[in-house]
């Protein structure tokens, strides 16, 4: 039987399993509720949660406003339905992106940049804001292409003079850390393979140098299944720090929106998406951004180790958005 307790917005559940405490959560506080705190004592579970609303915004709006512009507010309202319904942007996206639209019907020409980063946060300065402190972490379902993403943030660190430690826990996939081997040798790095080099590697956060980064590789995570979620938990508790989530951009829109919300439970914050060579249709990682306000910071066009790998701007993204042919 699980155990509740209200302090202020927040409610912390206690259950026999993460599962099942993940389970009291989202039938208490519903499907968007967000975990801000963790802990595990005499073999119960405990989750501090709040409702999403409450959640502040990670960054800034100070994105370029720049792009195409609308006579009116009626061309600009077509113009963003037009959008969602060609990337399969689903209703709750359209809704937030009209309402935030609206605030600019003021002026004319109407632009719709700004609203689209009022409801996805982009960061296209991300590589140049990596810091020591926070290791690079990434995650996501079996296929996402986490390894092959690891192995270009790492060739683009190095061509920025920065230097990298690496290591990878996906030691069940067969040939999953021979891959990530292969690509390091090619650049002349060291691979550190297994949960064993985990917590030297963490304590070494703090006394890294200025231009030295940490990077960790992760098994593919079925989020859907309780010995997954129990690794995810005790792993994202360990770490401390925010978690990247890897998406094809090619995933059905209404299953990346669930596996990011599964994910946000266990502190994950950023999203990069691959494969953006393979369809013309974004609504899957762009659905699953602004279900979770997860930062989008990268995407990946080609599996070439020494390119394909960009920041996103929001302007770049409405170019992306329309039209689709």
């Amino acid at each position: 039987m699980a155990k509740f307790s209200r302090v202020s917005s927040q409610t912390k559940i206690t259950a026999s399993s993460i599962s099942k405490a993940l389970e009291e959560v989202k039938t208490a506080l519903g499907q968007d509720a967000i975990i801000v705190a963790t802990e595990e004592r005499d073999g119960q579970i405990t989750l501090t949660a709040m409702p999403k609303e409450n959640l502040k915004p990670f960054v800034s709006l100070g994105e370029s406003s720049s792009g195409p512009l609308y006579p009116d507010a009626l061309a600009a309202i077509k113009a963003v339905c037009d959008i969602c319904d060609a990337h399969q942007l689903g209703h709750a996206f359209c809704d937030q992106w009209l309402k935030e639209l609206s605030r600019d019907f003021s002026v004319m020409p109407v632009g719709i940049t700004r609203s689209l980063a009022a409801i996805v946060p982009f960061c296209s300065s991300w590589i140049e804001e990596i810091s020591t402190k926070q290791p690079i972490i990434l995650v996501g379902p079996p296929g996402s292409g986490k390894t092959v993403m690891l192995a270009k943030i790492a060739a683009v660190l190095l061509s920025q003079k920065r230097k990298i430690k690496v290591l990878t826990l996906d030691t069940v996939k067969a040939g999953g850390a021979l891959q990530l081997q292969s690509y390091l040798e090619a650049m002349n790095q060291r691979l550190l393979i297994g949960e064993s080099y985990l917590k030297a590697v963490l304590e070494r956060c703090d006394s890294l140098e200025n231009d030295e980064v940490i990077l960790i590789d992760t098994p593919g995570i079925n989020i859907m299944n309780e010995d997954d979620q129990n690794f995810l938990y005790r792993f994202s508790h360990e770490v401390n720090s925010p978690l990247t989530l890897v998406l094809g951009a090619d995933m059905n829109p209404i299953d990346a929106e669930e596996i990011a919300k599964n994910f946000y439970f266990f502190n994950t914050r950023y999203l990069v998406t691959t494969r953006m060579d393979m369809t013309k249709r974004y609504g899957g990682f762009l659905n699953a951004a602004m279900a979770c306000s997860l930062q989008i910071i990268a995407y990946s066009n080609t599996p070439t180790i020494g390119d394909g790998l960009h920041s996103l701007a929001v302007d770049q993204m409405i170019e992306y958005l329309r039209p689709v042919g």
